[in-house]
Formats: C-alpha cells, sequence, structure tokens
C-alpha cells in the first residue's frame, strides 16, 4: 500500500514538472518609442484647426502652451509630435496623420486612429483609417 501511494505521488509530481516545463507564449504589445519634435506656433499655424472627416468626423489640431494635440470629436486628446513634412503622430501611438497641401490651398490627407467608442460593451477598439473631407 506504501508502494501505491508513494508511486501516485511520485506520478502526480511527474506531471506537475511536465506542465511546468512545457513552453508557453505570450505576447505583450511593444509600445512605440516616438520623441518629441519640436514645432514653433508659426510653423504650426498653418496645421491648426478643424478638419472635416469623410465619416462625419471633425479633427482638431490644437496647441496649449508648446505642446501639440489632435482629437476626433469628443474623444481623448493625444499629444502628437511632427513625423515628416505634414505628418503628425500621437505619443501613445492611438493616432497618425498625414495632411497634403494642394495648389489651391486646400487640403487632403488621411488619418489613422484608434476608435475609443466601441458600439458594444466588450468590443476592442478598432483602428479606423479616414480621408479628409475638407477644411
Amino acid at each position: 500500500m506504501k508502494r501505491l501511494v508513494a508511486t501516485g505521488c511520485l506520478f502526480a509530481l511527474a506531471l506537475t514538472a511536465v506542465a511546468q516545463g512545457s513552453e508557453q507564449t505570450v505576447l505583450i504589445p511593444a509600445s512605440k518609442e516616438v520623441s518629441r519634435s519640436y514645432m514653433s506656433p508659426d510653423e504650426f499655424s498653418k496645421y491648426k484647426g478643424a478638419y472635416d472627416l469623410s465619416n462625419g468626423k471633425t479633427l482638431y489640431l490644437i496647441r496649449k502652451a508648446t505642446r501639440m494635440y489632435a482629437r476626433v470629436d469628443d474623444q481623448s486628446e493625444h499629444e502628437i509630435t511632427r513625423a515628416g513634412n505634414g505628418k503628425f503622430q500621437a505619443l501613445d501611438g492611438k493616432m497618425w496623420m498625414e495632411l497634403v497641401w494642394a495648389n489651391d490651398n486646400s487640403v487632403g490627407g488621411s488619418l489613422n486612429y484608434v476608435d475609443e467608442s466601441p458600439s458594444m460593451a466588450g468590443l476592442e477598439p478598432k483602428v479606423i483609417s479616414i480621408r479628409f473631407a475638407s477644411r
């Protein structure tokens, strides 16, 4: 009887060791390393304002002190930085855009942002890719 109990315990320990030794993969999303790029108020004044999007929403680009921010309608503001000529990205990685100026001084371009207002509870926020309609 003692051998049966001892064998059972060894078997249980062996199963535990096998379970612990099995390889498990955990995906951890990496945060984007975005460094701030200074843009003078005069440079940013060209971009500052409201932009109508083709989905009926509005993109707002604003400046507070030395920081630049963007938001879509009533969603939260995201601090943005210049990522190139007419390109901006949010420091938190939830928004990136490109503004293209035409010869007639109209603005086109594209905006990608994480929609923070999912239609049903429990759904993951999705990335919206949209074109500018007008300024």
